[in-house]
């Protein structure tokens, strides 16, 4: 009780979209489009029969693949789903030789054009570790990211960088930082009017608004989503 009183009295935010000055708000997706999206499964879809049955017989037009999935689950996934209808990135926590392992289309930086909608991705988290695994500092990213062309659907690992505790405070734990996210997608989303972005990395399944309008999709291993009229939405 006396620490959650604590927490409570001096907790602060730092809020960087406040500092993103932008003229328009984001565009708006006409055509529809169907993706499975599959994220962080850490070895689970092998061992699931639940897992694997979210991705047999299912009707979509693009396979979107967001990190942290381990050796086995590829097995499993290429079991079920053609190369040719899959895009990829990888995780913080995933080898760089990953996708060339299985000879995936790495997304990373990368544009492809699916019903007249343009798709790209950016791997990786903000970095908490050593360089052997995908990830970058803040201002990296942002450096990344205004080299990418414009699209209507960003596809990340880690979600946008929106509000951040204020890490001197001692009352605030140091593990937040991992989660933060990326100011470099939070600034390309504002940037390019982007409408929409799928993350994974924060094993959540929730779908929120950012303040220029774009809809920020978290994906937890499987989810078949829906575009359509603009909106973005879960088919269960």
């Amino acid at each position: 009780m006396i620490f959650d009183k604590l927490f409570k009295q001096n907790k602060k935010y730092y809020d960087y979209e406040k500092s993103i000055s932008y003229n328009a708000k984001a565009r708006k997706i006409s055509k529809p489009i169907r993706l499975l999206v599959i994220s962080d499964t850490h070895g689970d879809l092998a061992l699931s029969k639940t897992l694997k049955y979210d991705i047999i017989d299912k009707e979509f037009d693009l396979c979107c693949i967001l990190g942290d999935i381990h050796y086995y689950d590829y097995e499993v996934i290429l079991e079920y789903i053609p190369k040719d209808k899959i895009v990829a990135l990888l995780g913080n926590h995933d080898s760089f030789d990953l996708l060339k392992t299985y000879d995936l289309k790495d997304l990373n930086g990368k544009v492809v054009e699916v019903n007249g909608i343009r798709i790209g991705g950016i791997q990786g988290s903000s970095r908490y570790k050593d360089l052997a695994f995908p990830s970058f500092t803040q201002e990296e990213s942002i450096n990344f990211t205004e080299k990418m062309p414009y699209v209507d659907i960003l596809l990340s690992h880690d979600k946008p960088f929106t509000i951040s505790y204020n890490q001197d405070n001692p009352f605030i734990p140091d593990f937040c930082d991992a989660h933060d996210g990326l100011k470099g997608i939070t600034k390309f989303l504002y940037d390019k009017q982007v409408p929409i972005n799928i993350h994974g990395h924060l094993h959540t399944s929730d779908l929120t608004t950012l303040k220029n309008g774009t809809q920020v999709k978290g994906v937890y291993e499987v989810e078949l989503l829906e575009i359509k009229d603009g909106e973005i939405k879960k088919i269960d």
